[in-house]
């Protein structure tokens, strides 16, 4: 289960995400493929964590790299769900498309009587 905060601010990053991918990457490109997997890992301890991943393949990218200027969705990601969510996060600008991951905990579910 998700906090409405943890909630809201991983639906700003993934929203971010699609945006430009529909402007400039996988989802404008003919060329281009988007996987969006995920997966719940229960670790060692006590904190389970969800673990997002983003791939975007199949685009030509046009300066061949990371973009000069640092857009909002790079600092969401970069910045604020770091230090937000304490996330551990990671944004690649690739030959072929962007990558992201987000890494973050999240609350065990609550029986029934609470």
């Amino acid at each position: 289960m998700l906090s409405a905060t943890v909630a809201q601010v991983l639906a700003l990053a993934i929203h971010e995400l699609a945006t430009n991918a529909i402007k400039y990457g996988a989802l404008k490109q003919r060329s281009g493929k988007l996987e969006v997997m995920w997966r719940i890992d229960d670790g060692d301890n006590e904190e389970r964590r969800v673990a997002l991943e983003w791939r975007e393949t199949g685009v030509d990218m046009p300066d061949r790299g990371a973009p000069m200027r640092r857009g909002y969705g790079r600092e969401l990601i970069e910045r604020a769900l770091p230090y937000q969510l304490k996330a551990s996060t990671s944004l690649e600008f690739g030959l072929d498309g962007v990558r992201c991951g987000i890494v973050l905990a999240i609350e065990r579910e609550v029986g029934a009587n609470g």
